[in-house]
C-alpha cells in the first residue's frame, strides 16, 4: 500500500492555490475551478477543495465542525536554507505563517515549520546534513 493522493479541504481555494503553487512550488497544470484544484509535488498528487465538498462526500459526517486539524504535511528538500530564504522572499506578496526557522532537532534532522493559510501544519526537512 502506498499513499499517492492527499486532499486538503480549505476555506479559500484561490488563496491556498497561491500558497501551494507560488510559495511551495507545487505543480498545478490544469486551471483551478472555484471549488477545487489538483496538482502534485513529486509523485504525490494533492487536491485542494472548498470545504463545501465535505457534506457532498461524507453526508452528515461532513457537517462536523472543522477546527484544529491534527494534520502535518512533510516535504524534503536538498537545501533547506535556500528554500527558507525563497519563502521569506515571498513574504512581500504572500503572508506565510513561519512557526520556526530551520532548526536542528534533537534527533539530528534540520526542519523548518510553517502553516498554510488554513492553519494546516507543514514541515520542510533537509534531506541530508552536510
Amino acid at each position: 500500500m502506498e499513499i499517492d493522493y492527499i486532499a486538503l479541504f480549505v476555506s479559500d481555494v484561490a488563496r491556498s492555490l497561491i500558497f501551494y503553487r507560488d510559495v511551495l512550488g507545487f505543480i498545478f497544470e490544469k486551471p483551478a475551478k472555484p471549488d477545487g484544484a489538483e496538482g502534485y509535488s513529486g509523485k504525490l498528487k494533492i487536491g485542494i477543495y472548498d470545504r463545501s465538498w465535505l457534506p457532498k462526500l461524507f453526508g452528515d459526517r461532513g457537517k462536523q465542525i472543522i477546527s484544529g486539524n491534527p494534520f502535518l504535511l512533510s516535504m524534503t528538500v536538498d537545501n533547506l536554507d535556500q528554500v527558507y530564504q525563497e519563502i521569506c522572499d515571498q513574504q512581500t506578496n504572500i503572508v506565510v505563517d513561519m512557526i520556526s526557522p530551520p532548526t536542528l532537532m534533537p534527533w539530528g534532522q534540520r526542519i523548518l515549520f510553517l502553516s498554510d493559510p488554513d492553519g494546516n501544519m507543514l514541515e520542510i526537512v533537509q534531506s541530508h546534513l552536510n
